[in-house]
């Protein structure tokens, strides 16, 4: 028997003995209601997967290098800000 094969028995042994015991329940992370998560199997379509030209993801990527952004937060604000003017009646209804 090598050393190293002992030596992962060991520490399965180990992680079986510390998943036996008993230990407290977390309390689940308090989401935005803003954000909500759709599982797989009720998508329909992904609403928000779409490609990006290569030039234009290495410009974002320099964007977010050089001024140090956010750009989920500056995509989801330019988002906002295009459906309020593009749309106004339905961003009315739907956006804050």
């Amino acid at each position: 028997m090598s050393l190293l094969g002992k030596y992962r028995r060991d520490e399965a042994d180990k992680d079986d003995e510390t998943t036996t015991v008993q230990r407290e329940p977390h309390e689940p992370t308090k989401t935005s209601e803003l954000h909500s998560a759709v599982p797989n199997k009720e998508r329909k379509s992904p609403i928000v997967s779409f490609s990006i030209p290569t030039d234009l993801r290495s410009c974002l990527q320099a964007i977010r290098k050089t001024k140090a952004i956010n750009l989920s937060l500056w995509v989801e604000h330019q988002l906002r800000d295009a459906i309020s003017k593009e749309f106004p009646q339905i961003a009315e209804e739907y956006l804050e």
